[in-house]
């Protein structure tokens, strides 16, 4: 009996130890790199980007049109995939080439494709599916859809429902993949000089992370740790009754 209760309260000091062992770890400093941007930057169009095509009072020339009754948004409406080869297929047109163009060149091409039949072609494209991931502690993380051509970081935090109680706002976190590499800015929201950085543009593609502040861990495990000890304590309470009959 003597052996099995000493074998019990080494198991709970066990799981005391790692309850306890991640409380306070401090994050690995990395370098951060200051994100710029072109001042006359444009979204370019990808592969696998999701367009609608919209031509005035030609409804047979567009896919998923804004002047149409029918919704035109990438959950509900009708949209056009930019293939491997950076096309779509246009009614009547066939494979145009948008790959690399921003919207307003695709517009302009498709245009003049168009005024071989339309006289003075109305075109509107639209890419549906330009959004930015917000993670962390955020009311609402998860991916967010960029209507305006540029959305700063305190607009896409607000969309995210603001920061939750354990939010770091010194250490705010903007990840962009530029080519093979992935650049990283760190944000102090909390200075009032930092409008530079705090209004910095936040580009389709990016992620936007959160950290917590040290203190969440403890206020999570915190509760945990104090049941785990009060078994401990209940149990050598239990123990020296026994030994002592």
């Amino acid at each position: 009996m003597k052996q099995l209760l000493q074998t019990g309260c080494l198991l709970l000091l066990c799981l005391l130890t790692s309850c306890t062992q991640n409380l306070f770890q401090s994050a690995s400093k990395t370098e951060y790199k200051k994100l710029t941007l072109d001042p006359e930057y444009q979204y370019q169009i990808r592969k696998d980007d999701k367009l609608s095509v919209s031509v005035w009072d030609h409804e047979e020339l567009s896919v998923g049109s804004i002047y149409s009754i029918y919704n035109s948004n990438e959950v509900y409406g009708k949209w056009l995939l930019v293939d491997a080869q950076g096309k779509v297929a246009l009614p009547k047109v066939g494979p145009f080439q948008v790959e690399g163009l921003t919207v307003p060149e695709a517009e302009a091409n498709l245009k003049q494709v168009l005024s071989q039949w339309v006289v003075n072609p109305q075109v509107n494209i639209k890419v549906l599916n330009k959004q930015v991931t917000v993670l962390g502690e955020v009311n609402t993380p998860g991916n967010l859809l960029l209507e305006k051509e540029r959305n700063t970081l305190v607009e896409v935090l607000g969309r995210s429902g603001d920061f939750n109680e354990y939010a770091d706002k010194e250490h705010v976190k903007v990840l962009r993949s530029i080519g093979a590499q992935v650049h990283e800015l760190e944000v102090d929201l909390t200075r009032a000089d930092n409008l530079d950085l705090t209004n910095i543009v936040v580009l389709p593609s990016d992620v936007v992370f959160v950290p917590a502040r040290n203190g969440k861990q403890f206020n999570k495990k915190s509760g945990s740790t104090l049941a785990v000890a009060s078994s401990i304590t209940a149990f050598i309470v239990l123990t020296r009754l026994i030994f002592s009959l």
